[in-house]
């Protein structure tokens, strides 16, 4: 299926239709439609999933203003070690083995992947507004179409592979 066709686009441009009747040119709404796409078929390209797919999925889980939900935070390219691809959330709990975490604030070890837990000075979380910092992980499970960014497992710090092949 082409991408344009799918219903997470056609979403997606209904939204940025109504913006462009509302608002100045502010903001460059058709160049972020074409952000969304390219990087829909980037992620297809490195999960082997289909890109309308993926789009559908974002769309489905959107919840605001779509200008700051598609960025390089929440859809960071997969390169550089920075993203880890996994079949399943099993598969990706099995990688990590003991449930153990680097607080990138505190630098300690977290049993909660998102909530820092290491000391009871330090309430860190991977979903604040500076995230982990550049320090942690985005996780992306193909079942779930779904990724999340969250403190770096210890299991993982020394690896610099990007597509786990489970």
């Amino acid at each position: 299926m082409d991408i344009t066709e799918c219903e997470g686009y056609k979403n997606l441009l209904a939204a940025i239709e109504r913006d462009e009747k509302r608002q100045s040119r502010v903001h460059d709404l058709r160049g972020k439609l074409a952000w969304v796409i390219a990087r829909a078929e980037h992620y297809g390209e490195k999960t082997g999933l289909n890109p309308s797919d993926i789009l559908n999925a974002w769309e489905r889980h959107r919840s605001y203003w779509y200008m700051n939900y598609y960025q390089d935070a929440n859809q960071p390219e997969i390169k550089d070690g920075n993203v880890k691809v996994f079949e399943s959330i099993a598969d990706a709990k099995a990688s990590i083995g003991q449930p153990q975490y680097r607080c990138p604030r505190c630098k300690g070890v977290s049993s909660d992947p998102y909530n820092c837990n290491a000391s009871s000075k330090c309430n860190w979380t991977s979903f604040g507004l500076f995230g982990a910092m550049g320090k942690g992980v985005y996780v992306y499970i193909k079942k779930e179409l779904r990724g999340q960014e969250m403190f770096m497992p210890l299991a993982w710090e020394n690896q610099k592979s990007t597509v786990e092949n489970l």
